[in-house]
């Protein structure tokens, strides 16, 4: 992070320097890993009806999400509303609300699908889940493309793993692709993005410098790389070295070797994650696990296709590695739940009824 942040490191206060910043954000996504994975995940779906813990959550994270469109209250960055910031000019702290919708989005829908008196194959369920989840996307999707496409990925995700069925699901494809084609061709700027991507080295085409200096950034690391700090394309060539395009910027300094390791490191994560989920013991354990690894994953493959231009821009970051606190905290949250779930899911506990692949449990 230190190494990536060089062309956009500045002298002063110690908190204007993006490295410095990330190196607090770092010291308390630990402790909010360490206090997620004490906590018991069950509680979210503590309540006789409904798990009113997950449904504040969600609220709460979509009034956020309304916020960034009023007036004064939502922060611009690059022309795009998709932030909230508090405090004094100087040591103003932003909030991206998107982060925090999408996982409230996985585990309030793990949450209710998994209860004992809900029906998860029905077709009610299956249309108020997908009210709910267009209706998070649309709060984003205007402001973030790429954010908006992981909350409805994230949505659909936690649907299918809890049980809705898959022909219910599968008519969604096509009407979502539809309808992704028709929102870039209304878009001059999202379309110069894709044509970027099919031809890098356009120079006429605006869009396609960032898709350019990424390939020559992942390129030129060669097998073993440049050496950590010694990358040149960060040094104000290639625009968001330290967020969207940080992979590409890892593999000019560490090379092919340090990029597999790295790919490794996360898909050893991602393994361990998909054994909480087929160790735990009750539905809404299995569901919260599985889907929250998934779309963790799923971002950060999305992350490396942009950043080796299979895909156009989308200013998606890299879980546990890019610049912003926002995601990194509400990462390790994540990561903390899934924790939670290896560590209390065969403890039981007062709570709210769960079902389970061994029946029910009923807490209480």
């Amino acid at each position: 992070m230190y190494s990536a942040s060089v062309s956009v490191g500045a002298e002063g206060s110690w908190y204007t320097r993006s490295e410095m910043r990330h190196a607090v954000f770092f010291a308390v996504a630990l402790l909010v890993l360490l206090a997620a994975s004490r906590c018991d995940y069950r509680l979210f779906v503590k309540g006789k009806f409904f798990g009113w813990p997950s449904a504040v959550l969600i609220f709460t994270a979509m009034m956020l999400c309304v916020l960034v469109f009023i007036p004064g209250a939502g922060h611009s960055v690059g022309g795009r509303y998709r932030w909230l910031r508090f405090g004094p000019d100087r040591f103003s702290i932003g909030l991206q609300p998107s982060e925090i919708l999408k996982y409230s989005v996985v585990i309030f829908l793990a949450a209710q699908l998994t209860r004992r008196n809900v029906n998860e194959k029905s077709f009610l369920s299956f249309l108020c889940s997908l009210v709910l989840v267009a209706s998070c996307t649309g709060l984003v999707i205007t402001q973030d493309l790429g954010m908006g496409l992981i909350v409805c990925f994230a949505g659909l995700l936690t649907m299918y793993v809890a049980g809705v069925r898959w022909y219910y699901l599968a008519p969604l494809v096509p009407a979502g692709a539809a309808a992704a084609c028709m929102f870039v061709m209304n878009s001059p700027g999202k379309l110069q993005r894709i044509m970027a991507v099919m031809d890098p080295w356009n120079e006429a085409n605006p869009a396609s410098y960032q898709a350019r200096e990424a390939i020559k950034a992942a390129c030129s690391g060669g097998l073993s790389g440049r050496g950590l700090g010694m990358g040149v394309r960060k040094l104000g060539f290639l625009p968001e070295d330290n967020t969207d395009f940080i992979f590409a910027t890892f593999c000019e300094e560490w090379g092919v070797l340090g990029a597999s390791l790295l790919v490794g490191l996360l898909a050893l994560w991602l393994w361990k994650v998909r054994c909480i989920s087929q160790n735990s013991t009750d539905c809404f354990g299995t569901v919260l696990a599985a889907s929250l690894g998934i779309v963790i994953a799923f971002q950060a493959l999305l992350h490396i296709a942009v950043n080796l231009v299979f895909l156009p821009p989308t200013g998606i970051s890299l879980p546990f590695i890019s610049a912003g606190g926002t995601s990194l905290v509400l990462t390790s949250f994540a990561t903390g739940l899934a924790v939670s779930v290896s560590v209390k899911s065969n403890v039981p506990k007062q709570c709210s009824s769960l079902k389970t692949g061994y029946g029910e449990y009923s807490y209480g």
